[in-house]
């Protein structure tokens, strides 16, 4: 991603653990600056409900659902899916691969030496912390972080310690296994943005834990009950305060405009406007500033279809990012990957899988990656039918048959093949995997004939999908899945 120069926007990336809905402290603590970071970084930001197990490993039954919740919460704040990336960390598997990967370089006293790892099993002693996931949890983190090469990770200073020991992690890695005499990974830097530290409504911290916090959810009565009950500077109503030491006038430093803020802050400190008062027109502030948060995320609470589609676009981009990293990874490494030797290719019925050309990495376009698939595809082809170029997507073969030809790389669900609506005898299908295989799929004039109409349209473009079901390809309709496996390779409907 670019910023307006044309320059690249520094990558950067966040998470937080689904343990339920997220409340005003982690919105004034990471949200807000999240939000604004969108529009100057290319920004990842996930939900580690992974994370979240290695402390609720005994009770799950939340897991799914906190993790919406959290999403509606970061689309509620302002997040936006056309300006950041936003996943879930267990929807992309890279994570668990980098993560194991990274256990097999790293010595067990750099986990025993993370702070945290001692501070949550004090905070938590009837609770058996004595699982590997808790103690190789601030690996995972480094995972989470270095799948992504990002130069800025955001964090408050108590997490400061998990990305020292991520740059750890990048410079071991980089030491044992460098590709090319070149380090995998960059050594990422902490932006600390300072933000106010907010009170909860008994004057300890804003937790969850604590049960003390004003959830980005709550409506506005619930808002106003929690501020009425909040535990205030003054005894009695005669004594002077201090907004600095209360509840609720940390709520007026942090919500409140400035007429307002000086205001209760001149009436609390002596004693001209009551607890009562006060607390009312926090209410106001609180809720003035949560109107707007409420009314996106009650919208998209509203169309779970919208929420899922968000949520599996964000998986597919983070996906897309993460697979680039561990093709490095796994080259570094050294680990046999099936595109190194040629005869692990799986043969179809046509022979031997055509790889993709490397020059494909460095297109910039997708128009340019398409035509390298299909004009690598029609020279290899071409040798043993012939096939004469029409127009772009569309080729003829000796016996006048129209053939259209598309391609498509592998995504998280598959292949997505989207092209113009126009009558073909025969109709290609390229599925590009992982290693830059194409698997070709020629669907022939009997079964176009009989399924034409079943495929999928909007306006004058038909989208299809081929999705692998128990290892044989499918094209997935609407109404049905159609299996296309036996069409891998075989080209007699161009005879």
């Amino acid at each position: 991603m670019d910023n307006e120069t044309g320059n690249p926007r520094s990558r950067v990336l966040s998470g937080m653990r689904p343990t339920g809905k997220l409340h005003l402290g982690n919105y004034v603590g990471a949200l807000q600056n999240w939000v604004k970071l969108q529009h100057t970084h290319d920004c990842f930001f996930f939900v580690a409900d992974w994370h979240a197990l290695t402390t609720d490993y005994d009770d799950t039954s939340r897991v799914a659902d906190n993790t919406l919740e959290v999403m509606l919460d970061y689309l509620g704040a302002g997040l936006d899916p056309a300006k950041c990336t936003m996943f879930v960390q267990s929807h992309v598997r890279e994570h668990a691969e980098l993560h194991l990967l990274f256990s097999m370089i790293t010595p067990l006293s750099w986990l025993e030496r993370v702070p945290t790892y001692k501070e949550q099993q004090q905070n938590m002693p009837n609770k058996d912390l004595h699982m590997y996931g808790f103690l190789g949890y601030p690996l995972l983190q480094s995972a989470d972080i270095l799948l992504y090469r990002p130069k800025y990770v955001p964090v408050g200073e108590d997490q400061a310690a998990h990305v020292e020991l991520t740059r750890e992690v990048a410079r071991r890695f980089n030491n044992f296994y460098p590709l090319n005499d070149k380090a995998v990974f960059p050594e990422p830097e902490v932006l600390l943005t300072p933000s106010p530290k907010l009170l909860g409504t008994d004057k300890r911290k804003m937790s969850k834990s604590y049960g003390n916090s004003i959830l980005l959810s709550d409506d506005a009565a619930t808002v106003a009950e929690k501020i009425k009950g909040s535990v205030t500077d003054r005894p009695r109503l005669t004594d002077r305060g201090s907004p600095d030491r209360c509840g609720v006038g940390n709520l007026h430093q942090i919500f409140s405009d400035r007429e307002r803020l000086t205001s209760i802050t001149e009436g609390c400190t002596q004693a001209t406007i009551t607890c009562v008062e006060c607390k009312a027109l926090a209410t106001r502030s609180v809720n003035a500033h949560l109107d707007p948060i409420r009314e996106r995320r009650s919208k998209l609470a509203r169309n779970p279809g919208d929420l899922k589609e968000i949520v599996r676009r964000g998986a597919e981009k983070a996906a897309s990012a993460a697979e680039e990293t561990m093709a490095d990874v796994r080259k570094s490494i050294g680990l046999l990957r099936i595109s190194s030797v040629e005869e692990f290719a799986a043969p179809g019925p046509g022979g031997s899988l055509l790889r993709v050309p490397e020059s494909i990495a460095a297109a910039k376009t997708d128009e340019e990656r398409w035509d390298i698939r299909v004009n690598a595809w029609h020279e290899h082809i071409n040798k043993s039918h012939s096939l004469k170029k029409d127009k772009r997507g569309l080729y003829i073969t000796q016996k006048s048959r129209k053939v259209g030809v598309h391609a498509a790389p592998e995504e998280r669900d598959g292949w997505e093949f989207t092209f113009k609506d126009r009558p073909v005898n025969v109709l290609v299908l390229l599925a590009e995997d992982r290693d830059r295989y194409l698997h070709p799929y020629v669907l022939p004039p009997k079964f176009l004939q009989e399924h034409w109409k079943q495929f999928p349209r909007e306006g004058d473009l038909i989208s299809l999908w081929i999705r692998k079901i128990d290892g044989a390809a499918v094209l997935a309709l609407a109404a049905d899945n159609l299996l296309i496996q036996e069409f891998e390779g075989d080209y007699s409907a161009l005879l």
